[in-house]
């Protein structure tokens, strides 16, 4: 799958997720993970860092950041401009927009895209995208293939990419994948390591 496919399970009444590449520029913090996926924190309140906790996963932030399905009224909130950079994009006027919202929305879990609003400004400051690969093998498994995961160049050093990792790799893990995967860039490579991820085999590509 190319680094750039937009993919996405999107949400029209923007109700939140609670389960929860060429990619970005992201500092994270370093909080334990195993096999992909945080530990759950095992909680009932806070914990450090602002994470709010319940019924075991992070779902909501003190600091107000909180992740969320793409909606569609996020096309006014800069969500393609904030893909633009990540890669070049070009505008997309409302219709089309609408258009692949609709495409997407109708697709179901196997396409999620997730997104971090700015409530100050109402801006999109962090996306993320996950698809669900249906495959034959291992019993008709299934595999999740983490794209787009891109923060905001105001944003960066919140540990809002850390947080959408997460909630990809979360929703990968309750569709019942046996394992998620992502092309990185070199230099994010120590990121994704802190996330759980490994390095295995090598990414190919050919481009039309």
């Amino acid at each position: 799958m190319g680094s750039e496919t937009f993919v996405a399970n999107v949400n029209p009444k923007g109700q939140l997720i609670e389960n929860g590449t060429e990619n970005t520029q992201i500092i994270e913090n370093e909080e334990e993970i195993q096999n992909g996926v945080i530990n759950e924190l095992i909680v009932e309140k806070s914990i450090e860092n602002g994470h709010k906790i319940e019924n075991g996963l992070v779902n909501e932030y003190d600091d107000g950041f909180s992740v969320r399905c793409l909606e569609i009224s996020d096309h006014k909130k800069g969500f393609v401009e904030l893909l633009g950079q990540l890669s070049p994009t070009q505008p997309l006027s409302e219709e089309e927009f609408q258009e692949r919202f609709a495409e997407l929305a109708s697709m179901g879990p196997d396409h999620h895209i997730c997104v971090i609003e700015d409530t100050s400004s109402c801006r999109i400051v962090a996306t993320g995208s996950v698809f669900v690969e249906r495959k034959f093998i291992r019993g008709c498994s299934k595999v999740g293939h983490i794209e787009d995961v891109v923060v905001d160049k105001g944003a960066r050093g919140l540990h809002l990419g850390h947080r959408v990792v997460k909630h990809l790799v979360d929703h990968a893990k309750a569709t019942d994948c046996y394992k998620v995967v992502l092309y990185c860039k070199p230099e994010l490579r120590e990121f994704y390591q802190k996330c759980g991820f490994m390095e295995k085999n090598v990414q190919m590509a050919l481009y039309f």
